[in-house]
C-alpha cells in the first residue's frame, strides 16, 4: 500500500516558519537553509539534535543512528516483541533495537544485525537504505537518465544503482564526486532525508494517489493561445506515470463565465508492458463563446488538485 508522509503539514509549516527561528534552533548551524532542514525535521520528530541547541552537522552518522533516522522518516512499524532475524551477537535491549525490528519488519534488505551498530555508515550505504525507506511508502516512476559521477569506480556492490535512483529523483545533486566510501555526516544524512519526505509528498504517495491506475492525483496546467486567425487555442499539459497513459480532451462547456475544458486519462493497454518514466502529455482544443476564465475538468472520476486557471485578458 502506497503512503504519504503524515509529518506533510507539519514539513510545510516548517518550511514556511523555521526559516526566520532557525538562526537561534542550532548555534552550531549558520547556513540558513540548513538550519531550515534540521529544523523542520526536529519539528517532525525525524531527527533531534545533540543537547539544547547543538544539531552537530558535522559529526559522522553511525550504523544505528542511520537506521533510526530512515524508521523515523518513513514511519515504520514493528510488532511489540518480535525478533525479526535472530543474531546472538546483537543486544535486544539496546536504544536502537526497536528501530532495527522494525527495518527488519519492512524488509529492508540493507540492514543486518550483524553489522555494528557504532560504525560509521558511509555515503553510499546510507543512499541505499535512503532508497529501500522510500520504497516502503511505494514505487515510483523516474526517468531513467544515466548520472555520471567523476568517482563512480569508487562504488561497491548495488550502491551505484540506488544512487542513480535518488539521482533521477532529484533527491540528490547529480554528477560530480559523490565520495561513496567517506562517512556521511548528520547534515548529509538531513537533507538527503528532507529532500525524500518533500519528494514522496510532492508526488503524491506513490501511485496510490485517489484512484486504482495512479493518476488520481495529478497536476493539469492550462494555456491558451490566439492563433493568425483569430482562433483561440487550450492547451492541456500533465505529468503521467508512464507512456502507456494519455490525455483526452473530451469537450467544452461553459458556466458562469467560464470555460470548462473537460478531460479524461486513457489507461494502457492490457498485457502491454511500458517503461516506469514519467511521460509529459499534451491535449488541444479550440473555443468558442463568452468567457474570462478557462479550467480544467477531469471527467473520469480521477481528481485535479491543481487546476491552473487562465485569465483572459
Amino acid at each position: 500500500m502506497k503512503k504519504t508522509i503524515k509529518a506533510c503539514a507539519a514539513l510545510v509549516m516548517a518550511g514556511s516558519f523555521a526559516f526566520a527561528a532557525s538562526a537561534s534552533a542550532y548555534s552550531d548551524i549558520k547556513d540558513d537553509n540548513n538550519a531550515k532542514v534540521a529544523q523542520s525535521l526536529q519539528q517532525m520528530g525525524v531527527m533531534k539534535g545533540i543537547g539544547e541547541d547543538r544539531f552537530a552537522p558535522a559529526l559522522d552518522l553511525t550504523n544505528a543512528q542511520a537506521i533510526q533516522l530512515i524508521v523515523n522518516a518513513f514511519e515504520m512499524k514493528t510488532n511489540p516483541g518480535v525478533d525479526y532475524k535472530p543474531d546472538p551477537s546483537f543486544n535486544t535491549n539496546a536504544w536502537y533495537a526497536p528501530a532495527y525490528e522494525a527495518a527488519l519488519h519492512n524488509q529492508i534488505k540493507t540492514v543486518t544485525k550483524s553489522d555494528s551498530p557504532s560504525a560509521k555508515i558511509t555515503r553510499e550505504a546510507f543512499a541505499s537504505l535512503l532508497l529501500e525507506g522510500i520504497n516502503t511508502t511505494g514505487q515510483y516512476p523516474t526517468t531513467k537518465m544515466y548520472i555520471f559521477f567523476d568517482d563512480e569506480k569508487e562504488f561497491t556492490g548495488d550502491h551505484l544503482g540506488a544512487v542513480q535512483i535518488l539521482g533521477n529523483m532529484r533527491i540528490l545533486s547529480p554528477g560530480g564526486d559523490f565520495r561513496p566510501q567517506e562517512p556521511i555526516t548528520r547534515m548529509e544524512a538531513a537533507q538527503l532525508v528532507y529532500n525524500a519526505i518533500e519528494f514522496i509528498n510532492k508526488v503524491g504517495g506513490g501511485q496510490d494517489n485517489g484512484s486504482e491506475d495512479g493518476t488520481g492525483a495529478i497536476d493539469v496546467s492550462v494555456t491558451t493561445n490566439t492563433e493568425a486567425d483569430g482562433r483561440v487555442k487550450a492547451t492541456l499539459k500533465t505529468s503521467l506515470p508512464n507512456p502507456g497513459y494519455g490525455l483526452k480532451i473530451n469537450g467544452v462547456k461553459y458556466e458562469n463565465g467560464k470555460a470548462i475544458v473537460q478531460y479524461s486519462i486513457s489507461k494502457p493497454q492490457p498485457g502491454m508492458m511500458y517503461p516506469q518514466v514519467i511521460t509529459e502529455a499534451e491535449a488541444s482544443t479550440y473555443l468558442t463563446g463568452t468567457y474570462s476564465e478557462v479550467v480544467a475538468e477531469r471527467i473520469d472520476g480521477g481528481t485535479t488538485p491543481i487546476s491552473d486557471a487562465k485569465s483572459l485578458k
